[in-house]
């Protein structure tokens, strides 16, 4: 019996950064960010949820700041944009978190 839940936890702990990329990247995938200006022409991002990484939600939001100061107005155009990008900051977030558990 000890030697299953040996087993159980050593293998949770193996699954458990590729468990957190793909829990983060189905949040990441479910959010969305709404971008504004104020009158003195400052941009502000809101989400409309968190992926659980706030480094990846900061990064997100600079995306769809990007996207609007790039032309997109529409509300479908920044999401399009945004999900374009969607899988490159994922992708930069595995990198990372890959250094950080050498």
């Amino acid at each position: 019996m000890i030697l299953a839940l040996a087993a159980a936890v050593a293998l949770q702990a193996a699954a458990t950064p590729t468990d957190d990329i793909v829990v983060i990247g189905q949040r990441l995938a479910r959010l969305s960010a709404s971008v504004t200006r104020d009158a003195a022409g400052r941009y502000h991002c809101a989400l409309d949820g968190s992926s659980g990484n706030g480094k990846l939600d900061a990064a997100l939001c600079r995306v769809a700041t990007d996207c609007v100061r790039k032309g997109a107005t529409e509300q479908g155009a920044v999401s399009a944009c945004v999900d374009r990008r969607k899988p490159r900051l994922l992708a930069d977030l595995r990198a990372e978190l890959a250094k950080v558990r050498q």
